[in-house]
């Protein structure tokens, strides 16, 4: 287990719709890997999530720009040797197999969802309290006391059309984490600020701490400058403060091409 804690700030709002891919997609794997009917609860429930987000923006067109961008960062990552040929010809199979099944994706990938009625019929309830409850929904829990194999083919069919974005996510911020080295700092008191060069464009903020310090960090970024305000929660409300000594963290910066 990692002694470090890595805290992401997007900055471009399509790193931010991937990184809430990437979200979903842990917490749906998570939940599936639990025994019991309330991690059930949980996967359908993010499958309904993953549904609504599909829905608003299209997700479709964002991840083939970015793997196309993808395809040009692993070059210049290889050309200054930060990836070495191995890698970088994995990437370049795994960004062509993405694009590949991206294309081939047809219509709205939330049809599965909205065209299943015992899933809408567990949507209409859960923006009611206790709504999704087992006495107004017998069905419901006749599904979740079902054997675990057949609950989990069913969550699998109903997830297939999100799992082409589940896989570009991981692939493209996994490159993008790679792009960028951490380096150290120290932060003057609770406040730290980084100037930006005039031509120096980032997507991605990454700030790594040690575990067990109860610090974190609030961070901002415009086009000059990266700030980060390092603050502490006390008491049983965990109430907030900037901290009162000077903190040391790493920061990388994904730098866009």
């Amino acid at each position: 287990m990692s002694d470090y804690i890595i805290y992401e700030q997007p900055v471009a709002e399509n790193v931010r719709n991937f990184l809430k891919c990437e979200y979903l997609n842990e917490k749906l794997n998570s939940s599936l890997m639990q025994d019991n009917i309330w991690s059930i609860k949980s996967s359908i429930i993010t499958l309904l999530e993953m549904s609504d987000f599909s829905q608003r923006i299209n997700l479709k067109i964002e991840f083939l720009k970015e793997l196309e961008k993808s395809n040009l960062l692993i070059k210049k990552l290889h050309d200054s040797e930060i990836l070495d040929f191995s890698k970088y010809d994995r990437y370049k199979t795994e960004i062509e197999e993405c694009l590949s099944r991206l294309e081939e994706l047809e219509g709205n990938p939330s049809k599965t969802i909205l065209d299943n009625d015992f899933l809408m019929q567990i949507k209409s309830k859960l923006h009611i309290p206790a709504g999704d409850n087992f006495f107004d929904m017998p069905a419901y829990l006749n599904f979740l006391s079902s054997k675990k194999n057949f609950i989990i083919e069913n969550i699998n069919t109903w997830s297939i059309p999100f799992s082409h974005f589940f896989e570009s996510s991981k692939l493209i911020l996994d490159i993008k984490r790679r792009s960028s080295r951490f380096e150290a700092f120290t932060s003057n008191n609770s406040f730290f600020e980084k100037k930006l060069e005039n031509n120096q464009r980032i997507d991605l903020v990454r700030i790594r701490l040690e575990k067990n310090m109860n610090i974190y960090p609030d961070i901002s970024v415009n086009r000059q400058n990266i700030n980060a305000v390092f603050k502490t929660s006390y008491g049983d409300s965990r109430l907030s403060k900037p901290v009162s000594e000077d903190v040391r963290f790493e920061l990388s910066l994904s730098i866009l091409i």
